[in-house]
């Protein structure tokens, strides 16, 4: 009962927190995913509220609780990677959904292009390596590029994760167009402790709804 209760009030509250946001704001910015990087005049939502009161419950798996064509960007970072393809492609699709037309999408996600180049060695990648082995705790404790590469794909709640081809593909099957590649670090809070392991790791992608 007291469960039932806590959703209801719950989501009471998440179309409180919407409609103040929509009515406050004329333009708008959505953020999917925020965590603890809650980002000034955004909507910041996630699927966990961290204790926070000021982010939204979203769960971007289903429907967004939004109205169509209603925003001006929207902006994910290391989020998309936790779903599958295809819970991937419907979460871009609700981005489409409710951006306006030319509103912009930006997605920020770990890159396997990246991850391969591990094998490469360079001074970076070396440091990425250990820095990798020494803080996330992989299954096998040793400074190899397939210890990383292994952790990465089964750790954190990963299920897919994305080159710069397979996003601009999934940008463009979701109804974006003129999709092009950005600077990490204009809205990105991922890794601010390492912020030049964080520009390796991630890519960032923008594109346009027509």
């Amino acid at each position: 009962m007291r469960q039932h209760v806590k959703a209801v009030l719950g989501v009471v509250r998440r179309r409180r927190t919407i409609s103040r946001y929509l009515d406050a704001h004329d333009a708008r910015k959505l953020h999917l995913g925020a965590g603890e990087n809650v980002l000034p005049g955004w909507l910041n939502t996630d699927l966990h509220d961290y204790g926070r009161r000021d982010l939204a419950y979203l769960d971007v798996r289903k429907r967004f609780p939004l109205p169509d064509e209603s925003f001006d960007v929207v902006f994910s970072e290391h989020m998309l990677e936790h779903l599958t393809y295809a819970e991937g492609q419907h979460c871009l699709r609700e981005c489409r959904r409710v951006l306006r037309s030319g509103g912009r999408v930006r997605i920020a996600t770990p890159s396997l292009e990246r991850l391969a180049r591990l094998y490469d060695g360079g001074g970076l990648q070396e440091r990425y390596v250990r820095w990798a082995v020494e803080t996330l705790a992989p299954e096998l404790e040793a400074p190899l590029p397939g210890a990383v590469v292994n952790n990465f794909f089964r750790s954190w709640g990963h299920h897919f994760i994305y080159d710069p081809q397979t996003l601009r593909h999934a940008l463009e099957a979701a109804g974006f167009v003129d999709v092009a590649e950005g600077a990490v670090g204009e809205l990105e809070g991922h890794l601010t402790e390492e912020p030049e392991l964080n520009r390796y790791e991630t890519i960032v992608l923008e594109a346009r709804r027509p």
